[in-house]
């Protein structure tokens, strides 16, 4: 029994390093315009039930479970990915867009294995490639993705342009001086129905896997739904803030120690308990 205990709760520490880790992740990002965080939660895992008492004649009233359960520990089920709301920080520039409805994202081209690829990110601060083609720049990321519009082209804008404004029907507009303007796109916004789907690819981009391989009898057209970027859906001119709640993080943080600091006091008295027994022999 005490191979056992020592066992389990080994077993728990190396869970509740996990829940630890995916706090530090959280803080580490609080600061991270439109990242989500993640949720870590546990499981039992397998338990044996040992019936010591065979007279069950004198079980009469008992309200607890026969016998001795001799439990494996518990195990981190899943980290949820949590799409509740960040607050909108305003900023009054022209290339910021936050979303302002969970479970949507803009689409941005990046390179993933050498390869092109289409991923889903809530960071909207966008801003003009370094690079012009001709009189034309693209709007890119931080990080130098390309925002797609809702024919899953790369955005571009004018080389002249002075300012944009983003349209009701989520057509971004580029002016002029002399109040010209001229229509460069619609920003394209997917709407995921199932993100605890999507796989983190690095920084706030998602990626959806290959379904086939995970077993799923789902289309992606069931996941993904397309659109654009509405008034309904997106605020011009501000950035939506990480959805981190530090008090929050933190008091599970020192809930996760104190039960790390725990099982491993339960180690080290198990472990004084069979050298006792061993020095008796």
């Amino acid at each position: 029994m005490l191979g056992s205990a020592m066992s389990t709760s080994s077993v728990t520490m190396g869970q509740m390093q996990g829940k630890l880790d995916t706090i530090g992740n959280n803080l580490a990002n609080v600061e991270q315009t439109g990242f989500k965080r993640r949720e870590a939660s546990f499981q039992d895992l397998l338990f044996q039930q040992v019936n010591n008492n065979l007279n069950t004649e004198y079980e009469g009233g008992r309200l607890t479970p026969d016998g001795i359960r001799n439990g494996s520990g518990a195990a981190v089920a899943q980290t949820a990915l949590r799409m509740d709301q960040g607050s909108i920080q305003e900023t009054g520039r022209d290339l910021d867009f936050a979303l302002t409805e969970p479970g949507h994202f803009f689409e941005v081209e990046t390179t993933i294995d050498d390869e092109a690829e289409t991923v889903y990110t809530r960071e909207g601060s966008f801003y003009l490639s370094e690079e012009a083609d001709g009189d034309e720049w693209n709007l890119v990321t931080a990080n130098g993705e390309f925002l797609l519009d809702s024919d899953g082209e790369r955005m571009t804008v004018p080389g002249d342009a002075n300012g944009f404004s983003l349209q009701p029907d989520g057509t971004l507009q580029a002016d002029f001086e002399g109040d010209d303007s001229v229509d460069v796109g619609e920003i394209a916004v997917t709407r995921v129905t199932r993100p605890q789907l999507l796989e983190a690819v690095g920084d706030t981009n998602f990626r959806l896997p290959d379904l086939d391989e995970l077993g799923l009898d789902v289309d992606e057209a069931e996941i993904l739904e397309e659109g654009v970027a509405t008034d309904e859906l997106v605020s011009q001119g501000a950035t939506e803030s990480a959805n981190v709640d530090m008090t929050q993080e933190m008091t599970e943080m020192m809930t996760a120690q104190r039960n790390y600091s725990f099982n491993a006091q339960a180690v080290t008295q198990t472990d004084q308990m069979m050298q006792l027994i061993n020095n008796l022999r």
